[in-house]
């Protein structure tokens, strides 16, 4: 009887040596063959990397590069090697298949929410070995993998992408002195940083007489000639100008097909000094000196002109003094639904209030129930921005900070217009400081227009008037006085400001004076510029970056 159970045990433990065994041949099978889907992704995503000539990048050769990669990986090559022939130039459902050495591959590009992706996976039957006694001869293999298409590794402040022939693709308008900066607040005169660049890949234009200097602390680039005596670098004005076009950045929209319909508003009028208000998880505090009304906004989906948001909206009887707090999360705009301000405290923090840590600005409100931790405002099919403080003569807050997290797309965007927006002007600032320094108007995080319609459809793009006067503070500070000095001295977009035409107004903003050239040290004369746009890495999208796997 022991030999009858020994025999048993025996036969057991051969099993189990044998599972063991091609267990482990068949996990590094595995893990060679997901090595080889993660590189061949990522190369075939490489060639959806956009260029001037190719802004959508070029599909056949990101297929072409996904068959290749992976099958390099075990010694293989594509039976096709021409990647301009029709098997990789019309593939149907954008997919090849080859299989080489006993590997079946397939690749999809493009793919993905955004045509920016390349999917890729392999499959293989391994011949079992020691198993086979168990019943099992073959064990099919799978791995699969899937990259992103990034961007090139420039960054910018201010960058026009509509290319030659567009005409001005930035267009300056005004009557006085305005700034932009590359991130070194002119400290780098000397030896110029190659960041935070201004280009036009067309025509910069500044009229003929304008009576003021556009000054740029950084590299310009500009790809047409033009009237543009009054543009400065480093104070200096007509100084020798770089050429060369870039393509537009490859900047990722987020995935709007799952976004809910936003949670209406909710308001609570005559919230005393020092009172708060709370509704759906977010406080909202009144630190001012008066009385003001507390209007609390939801991210979600905003669809059809009966949805856009109006700060104040008169309708309601909404205060223009008010405090109008946006939730952090995903804005989705589309069908018209448009958002408008004409008025108001406006802010994704808990005060409605400008809000600093560290020398920059920040939300203190709580992340979304998916993680976003900022605002991002989306606007498609037909849908804009207008901002202007037309019925906060004098006053009037818009404070924004772009997400450093979201679910999917690019981070630290706060205004993104869709490739297919199809409004001619999609985002509009106008604020008016010409009487009055206390109008406040910053965001923290990068404006990015991809529709191309302000050159296409006869609009103007998008427009910025500078609003706040140099020097640039370094130091802010938070402030219950909604135009006090704590929130003074700040750019209108600190991050990048890029579309296909741009419209920049100075603004002539009240007191706005010219700054001085550089001496070697130490740096320019700042003088007092209305302060437009300021380059700056922690509220840009991360660029460098030619593929990177998403799963």
């Amino acid at each position: 009887q022991a030999i009858v159970v020994m025999a048993l045990a025996m036969v057991a433990i051969c099993g189990m040596l044998a599972l063991a065994i091609d267990a482990g041949r068949l996990y590094f099978q595995r893990r060679l063959m997901q090595d080889a889907v993660d590189a061949g992704s990522l190369a075939g995503a490489q060639s959806l990397v956009g260029t001037v000539a190719n802004p959508n990048g070029l599909p056949n050769y990101a297929l072409y590069y996904a068959l290749d990669d992976t099958f390099s990986t075990f010694n293989q090559n594509p039976a096709n090697n021409d990647p301009t022939s029709s098997y990789y130039t019309a593939p149907v459902n954008s997919t090849v298949t080859d299989t080489e050495g006993g590997y079946t591959v397939t690749a999809v590009a493009p793919t993905g929410y955004n045509s920016k992706q390349v999917q890729v996976t392999v499959t293989y039957s391994a011949v079992a070995t020691f198993v086979q006694v168990l019943g099992f001869n073959q064990i099919n293999i799978i791995a699969t993998a899937t990259a992103e298409a990034g961007t090139n590794a420039k960054t910018y402040a201010i960058f026009a992408y509509g290319g030659i022939g567009t005409g001005n693709t930035i267009n300056i308008q005004g009557g006085g002195y305005a700034q932009v900066d590359n991130g070194q607040d002119g400290a780098d005169a000397c030896n110029g940083t190659p960041s935070g660049e201004t280009i036009s890949n067309a025509k910069f234009h500044i009229p003929t007489g304008y009576p003021g200097v556009i000054n740029i602390n950084g590299n310009v680039y500009i790809n047409q000639a033009n009237d543009n005596q009054h543009l400065a670098k480093y104070w200096v004005t007509q100084p020798p100008f770089a050429n060369g076009q870039d393509p537009e950045p490859n900047y990722l929209i987020p995935d709007t097909s799952q976004i809910p319909t936003a949670h209406p508003r909710a308001k609570q009028q005559n919230v005393p000094s020092g009172g708060s208000f709370a509704s759906n998880g977010i406080t909202v505090y009144n630190n001012t000196s008066m009385t003001r009304d507390i209007v609390i906004y939801y991210p979600g989906k905003y669809s059809g002109n009966g949805s856009s948001i109006q700060v104040p909206n008169n309708s309601s009887f909404d205060s223009a003094s008010g405090i109008y707090v946006f939730a952090n999360g995903l804005y989705y705009f589309t069908g018209g639904a448009s958002l408008i301000t004409h008025g108001g405290n406006i802010s994704n923090t808990k005060t409605g209030l400008p809000h600093y840590v560290g020398g920059v600005g920040a939300t203190n409100l709580p992340p979304a129930t998916d993680g976003t931790d900022g605002v991002e405002f989306v606007f498609d099919n037909g849908s804009y921005y207008s901002a202007d403080n037309s019925q906060s003569a004098n006053a009037g807050s818009v404070f924004f900070v772009g997400p450093s997290f979201v679910p999917t797309g690019s981070t630290h965007i706060v205004f993104y217009i869709a490739s297919s927006n199809n409004y001619a002007n999609p985002w509009s600032e106008t604020f008016s400081a010409q009487s009055s320094n206390a109008p406040r108007y910053q965001l923290w995080g990068s404006v990015f227009d991809s529709s191309a319609n302000g050159g296409t459809s006869g609009g103007t793009g998008m427009t910025l008037t500078g609003v706040q006067l140099g020097p640039h503070n370094t130091s802010p500070s938070d402030d219950a006085n909604p135009g006090g000095p704590g929130s003074a001295g700040q750019y209108a977009v600190t991050g990048e400001f890029i579309g296909f035409t741009l419209t920049i107004d100075d603004g002539t903003v009240l007191g706005n004076s010219t700054g001085g050239p550089a001496g070697c040290p130490p740096g320019i004369t700042p003088g007092h510029p209305a302060l437009l746009v300021q380059y700056n890495k922690n509220f840009a999208p991360a660029p460098g970056v030619n593929s990177f796997l998403v799963k």
